[in-house]
């Protein structure tokens, strides 16, 4: 192994959490890329990563994630800096604003003292935001229209 890639068949964990992300019946979203980064437990890093694949955190984050499709930070990590993702969940602490264009699961253990910036969130109970929490529509797809019903009585007014 060349330290620049991981065997994805020793963090069979990592496939069984992201697999949570893909739960939504007829939601179509870009095919994430293979592969994905370990920090692990012991590793503390200083500076910023970017990455288009995956990137899972168990030890310590000193500097923000710029560019991830997929993040997992988890019990017991720590990142100090902002997240900027697809997707997020997040079991330990974040000093810093989140930023997921699709979604993000803060679990029982999670600590965000930051602003969190989405447009989906499922916050277990126990989870911890001490900032603000910024929901935006999701983009419509061009040439796609948006299926909304109203009930008859506010169809009426």
């Amino acid at each position: 192994m060349d330290g620049s890639t991981l065997d994805s068949s020793r963090f069979p964990p990592a496939v069984v959490v992201m697999s949570l992300f893909n739960r939504r019946r007829g939601a179509k979203s870009a095919a994430a890329p293979s592969g994905f980064s370990l920090l692990d437990t012991n590793l503390t890093v200083t500076g910023d990563l970017q990455t288009a694949a995956s990137l899972r955190i168990e030890g310590r984050l000193e500097g923000s994630i710029l560019k991830a499709d997929s993040v997992v930070i988890g019990v017991g990590a720590t990142v100090t800096g902002d997240v900027h993702a697809r997707e997020v969940v997040l079991g330990g602490t974040l000093t810093g604003n989140l930023h997921a264009s699709e979604r993000v699961e803060l679990q029982a253990t999670a600590v965000v003292t930051g602003d969190v910036h989405t447009v989906s969130v499922l916050i277990q109970e126990g989870g911890v935001v001490n900032g603000r929490v910024i929901m935006t529509p999701p983009v419509a797809e061009p040439g796609r229209r948006s299926k909304v019903r109203l009930s008859p009585e506010l169809a009426e007014h």
